[in-house]
């Protein structure tokens, strides 16, 4: 199972462990989506990298299926 890894200072989501500066392993999508994400300038490493936000709470991600409700950032 691949992990997913929230930034603990932007909120942001990966698969990708090196791309946030405070990396927290979570579980499935229950542990985030439908939560308020945490506030904070977003990491300088994840903005070159987010294309989608969840339409739910607003988190960031770079990878659709880590959220339930994905919508393109027009970034990529």
């Amino acid at each position: 199972m691949t992990k997913i890894y929230e930034c603990g200072v932007c909120g942001a989501l990966t698969q990708e462990r090196v791309q946030v500066c405070e990396p927290r392993v979570l579980e499935d999508k229950r542990a985030y989506c439908g939560t308020t994400p945490e506030t904070g300038g977003m990491c300088s490493d994840m903005k070159e990298h987010l294309a989608y936000v969840c339409g739910s709470c607003g988190r960031p991600a770079e990878q659709a299926g880590l959220l339930c409700d994905p919508l393109l950032t027009g970034q990529s």
